[in-house]
């Protein structure tokens, strides 16, 4: 398994040509992280352009970065604003419990924007640019940032 910069962006199933649910150790035979830093039960790797959230040495959840150049509905990617993510999936963005920003009716995938003016609304803040785009599997709808 090799990171792809490139590759498609697939809700609740892999990007960077990473798959949720490999195994870490496919992808560390290839390349090495910059970092990895050990959280509670889990573990982040960051290789940069790319992060990998693992638990068990199971990859949970892939978040992409500036830098990364493969597309989502091959219209969202990095820069993107809110307003281009609502025109593709045709709904709001909404915020859930945890502050990321969500596609309702298109689960297994959240993201992150530059910072908002006030009032600090998705619907007030529909030109904020997306900084980061997280993948992770839909029946565990919980991501892990």
């Amino acid at each position: 398994m090799m990171i792809d910069l490139d590759a498609s962006i697939v809700p609740g199933k892999a990007a960077a040509g990473i798959s949720i649910g490999s195994a870490v150790s496919e992808l560390l035979a290839n390349i090495r992280p910059l970092t990895a830093i050990k959280l509670s039960g889990s573990e982040r790797l960051d290789f940069g352009t790319i992060k990998i959230w693992a638990r068990n040495g199971i990859v949970t959840q892939v978040g992409v970065y500036s830098g990364y150049r493969g597309m989502l509905q091959t219209t969202i990617h990095i820069g993107s604003t809110i307003a281009d993510v609502e025109d593709c999936f045709g709904c709001p963005v909404e915020q859930d419990e945890e502050d990321n920003l969500i596609v309702p009716n298109s689960p297994g995938w959240c993201f992150e924007t530059e910072t908002w003016e006030k009032p600090q609304t998705a619907s007030n803040n529909r030109n904020a640019r997306i900084l980061a785009i997280f993948v992770f599997k839909t029946d565990s709808s919980v991501a892990m940032q």
